[in-house]
């Protein structure tokens, strides 16, 4: 089923990666360096790189450090100097960093209906009738129905939260999502306009974050989270429903 879709984000170079991978350990070796976040690519570059990291995820890790790391926490929101954007109440967000910042903060508070509704309804009815095709007779409605999603969305979470108990001393570690504004790497004209075409959009603009670390608080461990594609319409910004259902949605739901 997934095989039409797939072409549809990497002709757009959207496609984002795998799900959240560990790519560090809790080995102690004080010579290891610092991991950085790579240099912006697309996620058709980086797709194969973060699946191979997801298979090696519960077998092999390297202890790293990382410093003066800015941060989305548990405790708080993130706050940022100055905040010029506000929520606006029934579509998005007027600028992608708060959204970023926010759609990770759900993944740490465990909140799928959060993600739902960072979601632009428009994307979600074209990603059902493009879909409608491969479900085998299924109804699109029903396979895609909110009570589904928000449930997919609860899953991938799950799946987050154990990567992150492998890598805490405790229960009580806190966490945080290393989000800031150098990770979004923006969508050329020439790859929205293939991806609004094929999906029958009409977003204006997009980025997309192809690596993230979250981050142990307590010990300092850190493993590559959840990438993710936010795209803007009429001013608001919205997580990209498709993207995140290709990149590690569709394997939650039973079709």
């Amino acid at each position: 089923m997934k095989s039409k879709f797939t072409a549809v984000l990497l002709s757009a170079l959207m496609a984002c990666g795998g799900m959240a991978s560990c790519s560090k350990s809790k080995s102690d070796s004080s010579g290891n360096k610092s991991a950085d976040v790579p240099d912006k690519t697309t996620g058709a570059e980086i797709s194969s790189e973060i699946t191979s990291e997801v298979t090696s995820a519960q077998s092999a890790k390297t202890t790293t450090t990382k410093k003066n790391v800015p941060v989305v926490t548990t405790k708080s929101a993130l706050k940022k100097e100055p905040v010029t954007s506000v929520e606006t109440s029934g579509s998005g967000y007027t600028d992608s960093l708060t959204l970023a910042s926010d759609f990770y903060q759900a993944y740490l508070d465990h909140d799928p209906e959060k993600v739902y509704k960072l979601f632009n309804e428009q994307e979600i009815e074209c990603y059902k009738e493009l879909m409608a095709d491969e479900l085998d007779g299924e109804s699109p409605d029903e396979v895609f129905s909110q009570e589904a999603l928000v449930s997919a969305i609860d899953s991938s979470m799950v799946m987050i939260e154990e990567i992150m108990a492998e890598f805490s001393d405790s229960e009580d570690d806190r966490w945080t999502a290393d989000i800031s504004e150098g990770l979004l790497a923006e969508v050329t004209e020439e790859e929205l306009s293939t991806f609004n075409e094929e999906l029958g959009t009409d977003y204006t603009s997009g980025y997309v974050i192809n690596y993230m670390y979250y981050v142990n608080a307590d010990n300092g461990e850190v493993f590559v989270g959840n990438s993710s594609a936010f795209l803007e319409k009429n001013g608001q910004w919205y997580v990209s429903f498709s993207s995140l259902m290709q990149s590690e949605l569709i394997n939650q739901l039973e079709v």
